[in-house]
């Protein structure tokens, strides 16, 4: 199973069925803070519904095709990392995030992500990974800046956010770009 520890009080982990109740008491709590990006996330969510989410990140992980893993803080779920769409021919990948409201500020998602962009390029040897996110997301667009990604354009009406159609922005980074933190090495 995918596993990092990225310091004594941060890890990632990937969902397994044993995290059923406090996923779903994540979703309860934050769900007013959370819908606005995933769409996915609307009542009833049910524990059929958490079960299945959980067996979906499972099958991806099984499947050689990226992983969902929680972000743990302080031994509390605080949120969620998903390396996904992996094509192994182009040797590329997506990911992206998503942070409880009382976890934000605390740097949190930029280590996780951090983590996770060194798994993808020096384990999994990927030359490119990108996330797509909302262009009114400030919070997630700065979070790509600060990680070294290059805006490379917007994809126009591409994604449906509360019944609306909104542009998302498209950020890439490259493994000749990357420069590993000194933890990284």
């Amino acid at each position: 199973m995918f596993h990092a520890a990225i310091e004594p009080d941060l890890l990632l982990r990937l969902f397994e069925h044993r995290h059923a109740d406090a996923l779903a008491a994540f979703f309860r709590d934050n769900r007013a803070h959370l819908t606005a990006e995933l769409s996915w996330l609307v009542e009833p969510f049910s524990s059929a519904d958490v079960q299945a989410y959980i067996q979906a990140g499972l099958d991806r992980f099984a499947a050689n095709n990226g992983f969902r893993a929680g972000i743990w803080w302080r031994d509390q779920l605080a949120g969620c990392i998903s390396l996904y769409s992996v094509d192994w021919n182009d040797r590329k990948a997506s990911f992206g995030y998503w942070l409880g409201a009382a976890f934000q500020g605390y740097g949190i998602i930029t280590r996780s992500c951090q983590a996770v962009i060194a798994h993808a390029f020096t384990e999994l040897e990927l030359d490119r990974l990108e996330i797509q996110c909302a262009t009114d997301n400030q919070r997630s667009r700065q979070v790509a800046q600060r990680l070294g990604f290059q805006q490379e354009g917007i994809l126009r009406q591409s994604w449906r956010r509360q019944g609306q159609l909104v542009d998302q922005v498209v950020y890439g980074l490259l493994r000749s770009e990357w420069s590993p933190t000194p933890a990284e090495r």
